[in-house]
């Protein structure tokens, strides 16, 4: 940041940008090159000037004119990655978001090792367009120029990079140059334009405090466009801030987009409270997690003139280093449907995280082991925001099929199957469904019309197999609990929405059990939930005593004997007594209306009838009711404070009125 933006400065014309990254073994010339071509040395650290090696990312901007001869209509940010083996987890995060690639090899030491470890990150990161060059021309002859292209057709066959094209250059001479720069100019007017209009995505690789200005990031973008005075978010801490400045090689402009690099001057973030390999996104858009479920391909078995085979298989539990965008993270790789997976073979893997980790649908990384000594493979991510799994559970095997699967509509389903009884937002889904937030709402409204989508309440919906996933869960529980209790009239119904309500969300237990009563899946006696299919399995005797209780109870009417006194009908221990209260509470033709405390049914609804009329448009107090009935105020005060428990009445004062479910 070395200037603030002035209306002048926003008004830059826009030209085609790309980013083109380097790759290739230490000391094959790519930093001499990058200044050869555009007149900035990459190498930006004292460390870097004595080691004449590059250890960090280094950057230049190199400006070309188009195929039509327009000057400067092409801008090339070329980011510059050191080629140590000690350092090729930085070489990723150089690759990451390139358009071209450009792979460095020396005419004079042919082929070597980190050479061939760039090809396989390359092919594994899925950079398809690029070229390669032979530096160092001017120090070899024509037949070891020969030798080394040989010895690159071996190592590049089968790869993207057996289609680059091979151009023959000296830095310090300048020999192939302006055809290298020819060979940049066809490729990126050949490139795709990258979609500027998406969500916003930039992988941090450098972050520093200015004077006066504030907190800075720097990287390149990977998708969408931001603009001075957009809200980002920083993820995974997920904290809010907002673009101060903008500018891209040194320029100050409005906005920044796709295929650009860019430092971002931030408001709202302590510079401690960022690092290389985090994230800005739009709001919403990516989910911190520790899991992330994958497809992984292994490199090898190939032998080739660059180096051995690669013979050991992954290892279910192997811990790895996982890079992805500018991030290096440990993480161990559980096997999905099996113990291994074997050199040159695809697998699915979920990679778990000692800390939370940011992704997409579909975004590459590379697995290494982990001392990162070697490259593993590479892989894509399937599930961003996934949940410990059971390695063999195939249910999860499906639902990673359905999120692989080459439907937008299908992922974008498996997403919201994902979101269990959670909201839905388009950002999170399109991310983890791999697809554009615009097309999220229509996506939703087809699966509201084959009614795979269930509103539970008002802004509440849940994917159908979710819910009929936690109603079977919940059936099958009051099974079990039948089965281990059968003289017992069922579960508590607060205990039954009590488990709902921690298996979904608090507010929905309630609604599930009514959609379940509705369904006649269960039965609600009283206080009690059960199985639809339950009955309590009375013996003859226990059977003949309830029997006599609904008759006492009955003949009773509106004087029904205490608990007590009916428990000495006939002689019973206190367990016995106790179960066969609990037998009575389930009885349809029974109501309890307060501690050990039964009516008939049948006299509840005259009860009820009774009020109803005492009450039609004027209030009226227990004594009326008592007369009414002819019934002892000793009876009749809990029985009408029954009917206010379950709001057929409502007390005022000494009075009462009929509610609304009353009349």
């Amino acid at each position: 940041m070395t200037a603030a933006i002035s209306p002048q400065a926003t008004a830059i014309p826009r030209v085609r940008a790309c980013i083109l990254g380097t790759a290739g073994h230490i000391d094959h010339g790519k930093s001499s090159l990058v200044k050869a071509l555009t007149g900035t040395d990459p190498d930006r650290l004292p460390e870097e000037k004595a080691r004449g090696m590059t250890i960090e990312l280094g950057f230049a901007r190199l400006l070309l004119p188009d195929e039509a001869g327009r000057p400067d209509a092409l801008q090339v940010g070329i980011v510059d990655v050191p080629g140590h083996e000690k350092f090729v987890r930085t070489m990723v995060a150089g690759a990451t978001g390139i358009d071209l690639a450009l792979l460095v090899v020396a005419a004079d030491d042919g082929v070597m090792p980190q050479t061939r470890e760039h090809v396989d990150i390359l092919s594994l990161l899925g950079v398809a367009k690029g070229l390669i060059t032979l530096s160092k021309i001017d120090l070899v002859t024509p037949d070891r120029s020969a030798v080394v292209r040989s010895q690159l057709a071996d190592l590049t066959s089968g790869t993207p990079l057996a289609a680059w094209p091979v151009v023959e250059v000296s830095a310090r001479t300048g020999a192939g140059l302006d055809e290298l720069r020819r060979e940049i100019t066809r490729q990126m007017s050949a490139l795709p334009q990258r979609e500027t209009a998406g969500v916003f995505r930039l992988a941090i690789d450098r972050v520093f405090a200015v004077h006066g200005r504030g907190t800075v990031v720097t990287g390149s973008v990977l998708s969408g466009r931001a603009a001075v005075g957009d809200a980002l978010e920083l993820m995974p801490p997920r904290l809010a801030c907002k673009v101060r400045e903008v500018q891209s090689h040194g320029a100050s402009l409005r906005d920044v987009a796709a295929g650009q690099r860019a430092a971002l001057n931030l408001t709202g973030l302590e510079r401690e409270s960022i690092a290389r390999g985090m994230e800005l996104a739009t709001p919403g858009y990516l989910t911190p997690s520790r899991y992330l479920d994958a497809s992984v391909r292994l490199i090898g078995p190939t032998r080739t003139t660059a180096g051995p085979a690669r013979d050991k298989p992954l290892v279910s539990h192997q811990r790895v280093r996982v890079c992805m965008g500018t991030r290096d993270a440990t993480a161990a790789a559980v096997v999905i449907g099996g113990n291994a997976i074997q050199p040159g073979k695809e697998g699915l893997v979920q990679l778990r995280f000692i800390e939370n980790v940011v992704a997409s649908h579909g975004q590459r990384f590379i697995l290494r082991n982990e001392n990162s000594q070697s490259t593993l493979g590479g892989g894509r991510i399937i599930r961003p925001a996934s949940r410990r799994m059971r390695p063999r559970d195939t249910g999860e095997r499906d639902a990673l099929a359905r999120a692989m699967s080459a439907d937008s509509a299908a992922r974008c389903e498996e997403a919201v199957r994902g979101d269990g009884f959670g909201p839905h937002h388009a950002a999170s889904i399109a991310c983890r469904a791999g697809i554009a937030p615009d097309e999220v709402p229509g996506l939703l409204e087809e699966l509201r019309a084959a009614a795979r989508l269930v509103a539970l309440a008002p802004g509440r919906e849940v994917h159908a197999d979710v819910l009929a996933a936690v109603e079977i869960r919940a059936l099958a529980w009051l099974k079990r609990h039948h089965v281990s209790n059968p003289l017992e009239p069922g579960i508590q119904r607060d205990r039954f929405i009590g488990w709902l309500d921690r298996r979904t969300d608090t507010g929905l237990g309630r609604i599930i059990c009514s959609r379940l009563e509705s369904a006649r899946a269960i039965t609600v006696r009283g206080p009690y939930v059960a199985h639809a299919e339950f009955r309590p399995a009375l013996s003859a005797e226990d059977a003949a005593l309830l029997e006599k209780l609904v008759t006492e109870i009955s003949a009773a009417k509106f004087d029904p004997p205490a608990w007590a006194a009916l428990a000495t009908i006939t002689p019973l221990s206190r367990q016995r007594a106790r179960v066969l209260e609990e037998i009575a509470r389930a009885e349809p033709r029974l109501v309890q209306f307060a501690p050990q405390q039964f009516i008939s049914t049948a006299a509840l609804d005259e009860l009820k009838r009774v009020v109803q009329r005492l009450g039609r448009g004027r209030a009226f107090k227990l004594a009326e009711v008592r007369d009414a009935l002819n019934a002892s105020r000793r009876v009749v005060q809990p029985l009408l404070e029954h009917l206010d428990r379950i709001q057929f009445t409502r007390r005022v004062g000494d009075e009462r009125v009929l509610t609304e479910k009353a009349t």
